[in-house]
């Protein structure tokens, strides 16, 4: 969460949140207010919610996604050994990353990933503890922990019960106005500075600034396969669609 004096940024994680961030901190002439990544509207308390600002958020193709906190994982080893070597002897965690094999080792990291217990026993964060792990995907809760309010309180089983409640609590508990999709993102951040160049006190530069930032954005997590859609065989890909059906739907992703 990127709050500035007139707007706030809902920064979830691997939706373009570091372009988009760089970005802003050009075109604006606004201060920051308070910068706490990935985490809620809501994080700092009961009275944290800013009022008659404007919120937004990014966010991204889910088979997209996976593919892309895989590569990132691949190429950070040495933070993901510390993670999962409690859990997993070393050579396990290796074969989950393995660049040499990647769309068989994906698929096993996927699943694995998406096994309850496992999960369980090894994130550092409130998805297992939720106890949503067991039909809500991985991108579907992060999306969710970053962009409702108060989810430390009501992100968890006690108030969304199977996938088909995940709707309407999205719906009462959002806390973003305006959706910007990383496939697009140039153009529709674009969009939303035209409409709100006033308001938010963006630069008269701005639009050119992202134009010409877009020709030089690159994609952080080195996939050693180009397209993801390579990552995934029928199994994988149902197991996406599954369980993040909701976010799919939502925003009309398709594979």
């Amino acid at each position: 969460m990127i709050e500035y004096e007139n707007f706030v940024y809902l920064d979830v994680y691997r939706t373009g949140s570091r372009h988009t961030i760089k970005l802003l901190r050009r075109i604006t002439d606004e201060p920051t207010v308070r910068a706490w990544r990935h985490s809620s509207l809501t994080k700092g308390g009961p009275f944290a919610t800013p009022r008659g600002k404007i919120v937004f958020t990014t966010v991204r193709n889910p088979w997209d996604w996976y593919v892309s906190l895989w590569s990132y994982g691949s190429r950070n080893l040495e933070a993901i050994h510390r993670y999962l070597n409690d859990v997993l002897p070393a050579y396990e965690v290796e074969r989950l990353y393995d660049t040499s094999d990647p769309q068989k080792a994906f698929r096993k990291w996927l699943r694995t990933m998406h096994d309850p217990d496992f999960s369980n026993r090894f994130m550092q964060e409130y998805y297992p503890q939720s106890h949503l792990s067991s039909f809500m995907g991985l991108y579907t809760y992060r999306f969710l922990r970053v962009t409702t309010r108060y989810p430390r309180f009501f992100l968890h089983r006690w108030r969304i019960r199977s996938a088909a409640a995940i709707k309407p609590f999205h719906a009462r508990r959002k806390a973003y106005e305006f959706v910007i999709f990383n496939e697009k993102l140039s153009e529709d951040l674009a969009a939303f500075v035209s409409r709100h160049s006033d308001r938010c006190r963006f630069k008269s530069d701005a639009l050119e600034t992202i134009r010409r930032r877009d020709v030089k954005r690159l994609n952080s997590s080195g996939r050693p396969l180009t397209g993801y859609r390579q990552y995934y065989d029928d199994e994988s890909h149902a197991l996406v669609a599954r369980r993040d059906a909701f976010f799919i739907d939502e925003f009309g992703y398709s594979f």
